[in-house]
């Protein structure tokens, strides 16, 4: 099995590590917020045209066992799983995963339209008869149908009116196509990358590392699209393709700012950073004299392995500017150059394979 980090060579972009830092501003940043770990895409056997073989009552007592705090059940073509009496904010994510194709070029694709409240999915397929067809109601239906991209666009900016996240889903298991431009929803939309945090599960291994690599090249064609993980489970649950999101209180309406701002990393271990006032998923001025906080002491308990060897990367667009070995809690701070984006990700030296990969902080000179 091949190692996903060390295929890619990333050039020196070597940076100093400054002594005695001040961590105040990253420490009051992350005050009072709380690391939760979760799944945003998974389905479940809700009844409807949903295709999940897990009901929603057995992933509650699955996630308490798993030690997952929320899930996001994206079932497809309807709104009923939302309105069953087991669904509670608490622990589950309101959305759904829809498809569409493009008219030209001929592109599949899917996407998650999560939502901080149970209304904003039903308002927004109900304004777009075209695109959905929605049949109206808690056992209501839509469709899958072709769909020009200004259409699309339209679609995407209701989704955000509503104060919901949008997501490119699983881009290269579904969507064929050699044009970067063809997997960017746009600046500031997610894009999943993580589908199993093992390298024992060689298809999801795989799935992995083609999507982490599609993002490294749209982050180098300057795109600015956050990540996320998911284990797209339809089958049994398990706790394997996990996000670390560190939000003030457990509910659906925290989760989704935090994917709305990119607040948050891929993966089992906890990773907080920030330039100056600017947190992950932020745009900032550059500024001379900055410096980049990070610090690393959450860890999902049942995943993080006390034998294992971790690596802290922080990379920038010109390449690696800090790596160094971890044990938990670790703490650095390093100058900050003007570069495009500063991202920081954990690797395990075992297998390459990545524990967290982190959001970056996107910077304008």
């Amino acid at each position: 099995m091949k190692h996903i980090i060390r295929d890619f060579n990333l050039p020196a972009d070597p940076h100093t590590v400054i002594l005695d830092p001040d961590f105040t501003a990253l420490d009051k940043m992350y005050e009072g917020r709380t690391a939760y770990y979760g799944d945003y895409h998974v389905h479940s056997n809700s009844g409807g045209t949903s295709d999940g073989k897990t009901t929603p009552e057995e992933w509650l007592v699955a996630m308490k066992e798993l030690g997952i705090d929320f899930v996001g059940l994206m079932d497809h073509r309807q709104v009923r799983h939302q309105y069953l009496d087991c669904f509670d904010p608490k622990y589950f994510l309101y959305g759904s995963e829809p498809a569409g194709l493009w008219h030209e070029p001929h592109l599949t694709f899917h996407y998650l339209m999560i939502f901080q409240d149970i209304g904003g999915l039903e308002r927004v397929l109900e304004k777009f008869p075209d695109v959905f067809e929605f049949e109206g109601g808690v056992e209501g239906h839509f469709k899958y149908i072709r769909v020009d991209y200004d259409r699309f666009e339209e679609v995407k900016q209701a989704v955000l009116a509503e104060g919901g996240a949008f997501v490119h889903a699983h881009p290269m298991q579904q969507l064929i196509s050699d044009n970067l431009n063809d997997y960017n929803f746009g600046d500031g939309i997610a894009m999943e990358i993580i589908y199993c945090c093992s390298a024992n599960h060689k298809r999801w291994y795989l799935h992995t590392a083609q999507n982490y690599e599609l993002w490294m090249k749209m982050l180098a064609a300057g795109m600015k699209m956050p990540n996320t993980a998911t284990s797209d489970a339809h089958g049994k649950p398990h706790n394997k393709a996990l996000n670390t999101v560190y939000t003030k209180r457990q509910h659906c309406a925290d989760f989704v700012q935090q994917l709305r701002a990119g607040d948050l990393n891929s993966g089992y271990m906890g990773i907080k950073m920030c330039i100056g006032d600017n947190p992950v998923g932020s745009t900032m001025k550059y500024e001379d004299g900055m410096q980049l906080l990070i610090k690393v002491d959450d860890a999902h308990p049942q995943l993080f392995d006390e034998k294992e060897i971790y690596y802290l990367n922080i990379i920038t667009d010109e390449g690696l500017a800090y790596s160094a070995p971890i044990t938990l809690p670790f703490e650095r701070a390093i100058e900050v150059k003007p570069r495009k984006f500063y991202r920081a990700e954990i690797m395990r030296q075992s297998d390459g394979f990545p524990a967290a990969i982190g959001n970056p902080i996107w910077m304008e000179k």
